[in-house]
């Protein structure tokens, strides 16, 4: 039997039977450690809900508010370095830091760390798809693609368990987003993380299969981890927590892990003008979309239901007020009722300029992915611009089909009414596919579609959402925006466990009717064997065209993207940050002196240490780059959330990394970097001159050095 899905917390050293929160008795070592060093540097992960995430470059989180009252007990300022997991405990482990938070028990890691003792136990799950079928221990994920963070605990423990292929990832975002879209068939994380993250961004195909149980492995102990050289830190950090009180500790649970009711929430504090509007007001009449499962729709008795239903019955509560959803049979229909003034505002809707010039929208409260479902026999969709000349079929009025028309005019998009017809289209093979949400698309595949077809891409979009309120009303927008600001993350929580949260696959015993099931299947064997020959004949041909797809945009001796599909991404990343502003870099890399290197040692050596450059770069890459082949020894890297720092550091860190590579068949290789950033009326073209033109500065310079303009 699978354990009991809890999160068991360790009191081994919180909870103290002190009182108050006075400053801890230190030594007079300890004492001189913290008049020496007033300040000690901690590496955190950038992304580790709920216990760590980076919030422009403080943090919130478990883990900070933790150390907020460490630091308050011992005198402590603790000074917070970002990073994926894999980059923190490289940092931790060269000394470059003095703690580490997150950190697990194991017994390798002793010579780098002192541990203080656990202040949280959780167990570790393996998540799969719907689609996965039976799981009843790690034996079933033989054969199978299993994604893990990299450098995590227990990564050697799996590699030993069995002929599994291990997908290392750097962040959590994205390995379960591979999870999502069957990049990987599973992937193993402890529940917490996870689960915030399904419901954070509405992933509906996701399921707990059962709890990792390998020898040696019992859960996640998350510590404080300490460099060797400092044991005083260690004691005092160790003091700090164990006098943590009682109240202290429910404080910090209630907050970030959801232990028991916070009791009363907030509410918005209105002005005079804004009650006296509700007040006159009496009702407030909302437009909804009648078909948008799991977010809202109206049920077989005309009534709201969903999620944005769930956040209205909250608005009505804090503010007092009715809300009543206006019956219309599409989304259209509710459009126009608002544009009639037959409704306030929509429940549910996305900014764009088209609508800006008649609605005001408030901060978003929901955001989810925007994904492409097509027959089950297609192969995966690797972005829009696969979807080029093809027949997309999107509802009308949707936010996304105005910019997606704007953004990519190649594409043939075919208005419908609602998700049903444009599946149906699909279905039927009038339309290729058709795009939408993760969440709705997810609902209606599990609820009606299944078997028929499947989500197949991902447009690297994603839509947030808010309350849109009729423009000429400016009082009634301000009370909607306080109304969302007071949402609290315990009430978002709690409905996204109801609508989407992940769900729990339990074993039973099925010994009856696995006998009943077993003289049925004896009856279907013949059936089954012919089906099996031309399932596998299918999925023979499905290889084969992923493999084709595959080859058409990667370069064959390295294994990365090729020109054709750099230049494809750089549209695209051209064309959104021209769009939402989002900054972005390019990197254009050559290895020094390549000529040379076939000239004395040949042409196959010289292909070896291409080879042997790219390994280079693939691992210091981080998740969200796109890495390529440029040409002949240049290769490309486009950077997404780069400043000039971050990208100046980043080409460091190649260029070093290349340097320090004991290379097969030369003695040495260095690169030359040159690096440029976005800039507002860039083309694609004019980015990668800028490059270029860095590049042979830095060839010019004396080679392996890198430039940025």
């Amino acid at each position: 039997m699978i354990k009991q899905l809890l999160l068991v917390l360790s009191w081994t050293c919180l909870l103290s039977l002190s009182t108050g929160a006075s400053a801890v008795s230190l030594n007079s070592a300890e004492r001189a450690f913290i008049e020496e060093n007033p300040s000690v540097t901690i590496a955190m992960m950038v992304e580790h809900p709920p216990f760590t995430i980076e919030d422009e470059g403080s943090g919130v989180g478990f883990e900070h508010d933790l150390l907020d009252l460490v630091g308050e007990k011992a005198g402590l300022d603790f000074e917070k370095r970002f990073g994926v997991w894999g980059e923190s405990l490289r940092r931790f482990r060269r000394g470059e830091v003095d703690m580490i938070s997150s950190i697990s028990y194991r017994e390798d890691r002793t010579p780098f760390t002192l541990y203080t003792e656990p202040y949280y136990r959780i167990p570790v799950f393996v998540f799969v798809r719907d689609d996965f079928g039976g799981y009843a221990g790690i034996e079933d994920l033989a054969g199978r693609k299993v994604g893990i963070i990299r450098d995590i605990f227990y990564d050697g423990d799996l590699e030993d368990a069995g002929e599994m292929e291990l997908v290392r990832f750097d962040t959590y975002q994205g390995m379960i987003r591979a999870l999502v879209l069957g990049e990987i068939d599973a992937l193993v994380q402890n529940l917490s993380n996870i689960n915030q993250i399904i419901k954070r961004r509405a992933y509906t195909n996701v399921r707990i299969a059962g709890e990792l149980e390998l020898p040696g492995v019992s859960g996640e102990d998350l510590r404080f981890g300490i460099t060797p050289d400092k044991p005083e830190l260690r004691s005092i950090v160790q003091k700090a927590m164990d006098d943590i009180t009682p109240a202290e500790w429910e404080a910090l649970t209630q907050r970030w892990l959801d232990v028991r009711n916070k009791g009363d929430e907030p509410t918005p504090d209105l002005t005079a003008e804004e009650r006296a509007y509700l007040r006159d007001k009496g009702r407030i009449d909302i437009c909804i979309d009648p078909n948008w499962m799991p977010f809202e729709r109206f049920d077989e008795n005309g009534d709201h239901e969903g999620i944005s239903a769930d956040y209205f019955a909250l608005f009505e509560k804090v503010l007092s007020v009715d809300f009543r959803p206006v019956h219309a049979e599409t989304w259209t229909e509710s459009v126009n009722h608002l544009k009639a003034g037959r409704c306030d505002l929509l429940s549910l809707a996305m900014r764009t300029p088209e609508r800006e010039t008649y609605l005001d929208f408030t901060d978003s409260y929901i955001r989810t992915p925007l994904v492409v479902a097509t027959q089950s026999d297609v192969a995966f969709v690797t972005g829009l611009e696969d979807l080029a000349g093809r027949r997309i079929a999107i509802p009308a009025l949707y936010a996304f089909a105005e910019l997606l028309r704007e953004d990519y005019p190649e594409l043939e998009l075919i208005e419908v009414t609602d998700i049903d017809a444009g599946l149906e289209m699909v279905r039927r093979g009038e339309v290729f596919g058709y795009i939408g949400t993760l969440a709705t698309i997810g609902y209606k595949l599990q609820t009606e579609y299944a078997g028929d077809l499947r989500i197949t891409g991902d447009t690297g979009l994603s839509w947030n959402m808010g309350v849109a309120v009729r423009e000429g009303q400016p009082v009634l927008h301000g009370i909607m925006q306080k109304a969302v600001n007071s949402i609290t993350d315990e009430q978002r929580r709690t409905i996204n466990d109801k609508w989407i949260s992940v769900r729990y696959e339990q074993r039973m015993d099925y010994t009856l009717l696995w006998v009943v099931t077993a003289v049925f299947a004896l009856l279907m064997a013949i059936g089954l064997a012919v089906y099996l020959k031309q399932a596998g004949l299918k999925r023979q041909l499905e290889a084969a065209y992923r493999e084709a797809e595959r080859l058409a945009v990667t370069d064959k001796l390295t294994g990365v993207y090729n020109r054709h599909r750099l230049d494809q991404v750089l549209e695209e990343e051209t064309r959104r940050a021209h769009r939402y502003g989002e900054g972005f870099g390019v990197l254009i890399l050559d290895i020094d002196h390549f000529k040379q290197i076939n000239d004395r040692f040949g042409h196959r050596s010289g292909d070896t240490v291409l080879r042997e450059f790219t390994d280079v770069l693939r691992r210091t890459c981080r998740q969200t780059d796109v890495l390529g082949r440029w040409g002949g020894e240049e290769f490309l890297v486009i950077s997404a959330h780069a400043d000039r720092t971050t990208l100046h550091a980043f080409a460091e860190r190649l260029r070093a990394s290349v340097e320090a590579q004991a290379f097969s068949d030369v003695e040495r290789v260095t690169t030359s970097v040159g690096a440029s950033l976005f800039r507002a009326g860039d083309t694609s073209d004019t980015l990668i001159k800028r490059a270029d033109d860095a590049l042979y500065e830095a060839k010019r310079l004396g080679r392996n050095t890198v430039v940025i303009r």
